[in-house]
């Protein structure tokens, strides 16, 4: 059965944020809200960046109860030099505090090329002005940089893999959250998409992450789907693997069980031509 409930939603989400002016005409809403491919809830996001605020529009799906939620909010940029919570400035060496204020300067230039350049002083050795390896960078200035890459949504989904890997749990935690709702851009392009699940799921081993990771499928034309399924049964870790398998059929039809029943899938459900206005564009 064709998942539609991705062109539903991207839809509404046009017509609520004025994205596209072509997407102002349903296809098949009702019969995408019964679509049986998952039944938990899914959310699209649309933001953008202001000055000091961030202004984020989130459409809640809930299948089960084919309910549509649209959620407004605010949040004002991140100011890390207050949140880092030092109760004495000692606790930093000057070279960490200037990796800190440059983290700072960053945001405050709305400059994500430079905020990278500051992350990558953690594992510059400190003859040159680097903290000497990701082990040694305190934990105010981790999370720190979680909060700064947290701010750039979808642009810096990738780079807040790293830090999903952190010995904090705190810091892992929310690298995740920022992640997972990085992810969730309306704006980001299934073939993209594609590209950080099916790196994410080589190393991922956490079975709550992943099975959220996973739900990302959903947003993907059917090729893409097909392809990014068949990498994740072919080189995820074990349980990137395992969680798949018992997923199959809600992301597909049930009976699919295999890499073989998969494109067997495909072979009956082809993409649409007009894919590409949905989905993104293709990559050259």
């Amino acid at each position: 059965m064709r998942n539609k409930i991705k062109t539903s939603l991207i839809v509404l989400g046009s017509i609520l944020l004025g994205a596209v002016g072509s997407w102002l005409i349903f296809r098949d809403s009702s019969e995408a809200l019964d679509s049986t491919s998952a039944s938990r809830e899914q959310c699209l996001a649309k933001s953008r960046r202001s000055g000091n605020v961030k202004k984020v529009t989130e459409i809640r799906v809930n299948r089960k109860r084919k309910s549509v939620r649209i959620v407004e909010s605010e949040s004002m940029r991140p100011n890390v030099l207050e949140a880092a919570e030092i109760d004495d400035e000692a606790d930093l060496s000057d070279i960490q505090r200037s990796v800190l204020e440059e983290i700072q300067a960053a945001l405050d230039a709305d400059d994500l090329k430079a905020l990278r350049k500051a992350i990558s002083r953690f594992t510059a050795s400190v003859g040159n002005g680097g903290l000497g390896g990701y082990a040694n960078v305190p934990r105010a200035i981790r999370s720190a940089a979680v909060q700064a890459l947290g701010w750039f949504g979808k642009d810096s989904v990738v780079d807040l893999v790293d830090f999903m890997a952190d010995s904090d749990e705190e810091i892992s935690n929310d690298a995740f959250d920022k992640f997972e709702f990085a992810l969730e851009d309306i704006d980001l392009a299934d073939r993209d998409r594609a590209d950080i699940v099916k790196t994410i799921t080589k190393a991922l081993t956490d079975e709550d992450r992943i099975d959220t990771l996973l739900f990302n499928l959903n947003d993907m034309r059917n090729s893409v789907k097909v392809e990014t399924a068949v990498a994740i049964l072919t080189d995820g870790t074990d349980m990137a693997k395992s969680v798949l398998k018992d997923q199959l059929g809600l992301f597909f039809d049930e009976g699919v069980e295999t890499i073989d029943d998969i494109q067997k899938w495909y072979a009956e459900n082809p993409d649409d031509p007009d894919d590409d206005d949905f989905y993104g564009g293709s990559k050259e």
